[in-house]
């Protein structure tokens, strides 16, 4: 195995309280990248070898439907986010560079558990915390369910 860290790129709005995501990441060895709009990650990901991509389905540019084309074929896995009065809901579009044809969508455990064994780390996935991740002013600060499904 590889000691090169895993490279995670975070697509759209970041807020403060995605700090625990973060920290939950670093905590596992991973370099994290950071594009706010679909053309700044194409951008990184032509000069990047990302091994997992997190993105807002909605940015301000265009979908994230976009990554797909520039990730097909690369190691990464990528899921994307949507917000919905429930909370997030999480989209498993590619794995390891393949599409996921078929796959179900993810809610917060199922994502927190998800996420928890691709970085190798199952037997913390219980103890990850929601935190609102990055659909808008509203959730910038909300604990829920609602983007980004942070670790604690």
């Amino acid at each position: 195995m590889s000691n090169r860290p895993i490279m995670v790129l975070l697509v759209g709005e970041v807020p403060r309280s995605s700090l625990e995501l973060l920290l939950w990441l670093y905590e596992r060895g991973c370099r994290c990248h950071f594009a706010t709009s679909c053309r700044e990650a194409c951008s990184l990901i032509s000069r990047t070898q990302f091994d997992l991509v997190l993105s807002q389905y909605r940015l301000p540019d265009r979908t994230a439907f976009s990554l797909l084309d520039c990730l097909i074929g690369s190691p990464a896995t990528l899921f994307l986010c949507t917000v919905e009065e429930s909370g997030g809901l999480w989209w498993p579009m590619l794995e390891r560079g393949k599409r996921c044809v078929g796959a179900p969508l993810l809610r917060s455990n199922a994502f927190n558990e998800a996420l928890a064994r691709m970085l190798g780390d199952e037997s913390r996935s219980d103890e990850m915390e929601t935190v609102g991740y990055g659909a808008g002013s509203e959730s910038s600060s909300t604990r829920s369910a609602q983007g980004y499904d942070t670790p604690k």
